[in-house]
């Protein structure tokens, strides 16, 4: 019995390891992909403004694979001397393989058509979204001679189904979002920021970002996690167990050495509070429409050598036009099936009457920010600077931040955004003076 149990979890192993290995493969196989990709632009098939650099000119230079999921393709590496961030959605291909089957003249006679229609269905008939659809336009012609040929045309319609090299196109004016370089077929280029704000101040955990096996046993893991938070859920139900488990600094130091995060100073904290909010302006201040994120999670924030913060990650952000639509669609039994990307970012109620969510979204990025990311930053333990003072007198100043933060609404306009930033911003301020000199 012992030798049989010895060889099952040699076999385990020896599975296990064969899983990670293709995984890995199937996970960092960027540059094998850019070179199919060349062979298709080299024979005429695709395009990009891109893609004489990648293909005939060798001036980009895939770097380290990022990658977590087998879907989304993540490198770093250099284009012309400068640091970059190369990603590829592998849903593109199938959307390039469908417009394939389409005539030449039947992708060009329908290409602004195409691109109207996208525009239409995230910002809706907007004042200025004939801007929107010009931009992309002149982004499909990428050798600029005036004409949109069907591979041209293929290559930039099949990038535009995904969301997020479509929004950063529309928002690439924006000072807080990061830089988008252009596009080869499916490969498209984005600036690299120093650093990501998950890095500087760690991140919310929580059971869904649990990864410990290949993507091939993700079943099992997905029961392993069921069954983990059923646990989880029992103990913290215990009267005062949350709060003996926050109570446990110790604990919570160990494992941010672990992962190597080390809290800024209170004034770098407080610069970047003021940037983050910054960003929730910005994303909204475009002449299309107002926009929410519904991943809203500190790893999608880059910081900038100015301390600026951006967004990096736009995978999961749309206009709230879109959003309000999408929601509608949704049928329901009660509001725990309203919600849309991450469940507790972008939810609604449920219409009992009709059995579909309304459109009225419950919380905005500002009301995320402020209710969640600034205390989980100040009340981190490994937040050295103030962990060194009066605990009492920083619980009770970070308490009657949130109940300023609990007063926010839902607003329609841009105007009544810049107008709660600045109240928060405020508030913020008070706050910082709070814990400096009263704590």
């Amino acid at each position: 019995m012992a030798r049989w149990n010895l060889m099952l979890l040699a076999l385990v192993v020896f599975l296990y390891a064969t899983f990670t290995a293709v995984e890995r493969h199937l996970k960092c196989n960027l540059p094998s992909i850019a070179n199919v990709l060349c062979q298709t632009y080299k024979a005429g098939e695709l395009s990009g403004p891109l893609c004489p650099d990648l293909c005939e000119q060798n001036n980009i230079h895939f770097g380290n694979c990022l990658t977590e999921v087998v879907e989304d393709k993540v490198y770093d590496g250099q284009w012309r001397g400068r640091d970059v961030i190369f990603k590829e959605n592998m849903r593109w291909y199938t959307d390039f393989k469908t417009l394939r089957k389409q005539t030449d003249e039947d992708v060009v006679l329908s290409f602004e058509d195409d691109v109207s229609f996208f525009v239409e269905n995230l910002f809706g008939d907007c004042p200025q979204c004939r801007r929107l659809v010009s931009l992309f336009l002149s982004l499909g012609d990428s050798d600029n001679d005036g004409i949109v040929t069907a591979p041209e045309g293929r290559s930039l319609v099949s990038l535009l189904h995904q969301q997020e090299p479509f929004m950063l196109i529309a928002l690439n004016d924006s000072k807080q979002t990061a830089d988008f370089y252009g596009y080869c077929g499916g490969i498209y280029v984005t600036e690299k920021l120093p650093s990501i704000a998950s890095n500087y101040f760690g991140t919310e955990w929580k059971f869904d970002y649990l990864n410990i096996v290949p993507d091939a046993f993700e079943p099992f893991q997905e029961m392993f996690i069921k069954r983990t938070r059923k646990i989880a859920d029992a103990l913290w139900s215990i009267p005062y167990f949350p709060e003996m488990f926050e109570d446990v600094p110790a604990l919570h130091r160990i494992l941010y050495t672990l992962f190597n995060i080390q809290i800024p100073s209170q004034k770098k904290q407080f610069e970047f509070f003021h940037s983050l909010l910054d960003t929730v302006v910005d994303l909204s201040s475009n002449p299309y429409g107002m926009i929410q994120s519904c991943d809203m999670h500190l790893g999608n924030f880059g910081i900038t050598n100015n301390s600026v913060v951006k967004v990096i990650d736009f995978d999961w952000v749309y206009p709230v036009h879109y959003l309000r639509h999408a929601l509608e669609q949704i049928e329901c039994v009660s509001d725990a099936d309203c919600w849309f990307g991450s469940k507790d970012d972008c939810q609604s109620s449920c219409d009992t009457a009709t059995k579909t969510c309304t459109s009225n979204i419950q919380k905005q990025d500002l009301i995320h920010i402020c209710e969640t990311h600034i205390p989980y930053i100040l009340r981190n333990p490994s937040n050295q600077e103030l962990s060194q003072r009066n605990s009492i007198c920083v619980k009770n100043a970070i308490k009657k931040f949130e109940l300023f933060c609990e007063r926010l609404r839902v607003v329609n306009s841009i105007e009544q955004l810049r107008n709660d930033v600045l109240a928060v911003k405020k508030e913020l301020m008070s706050l910082e003076k709070n814990l400096s000199n009263m704590c």
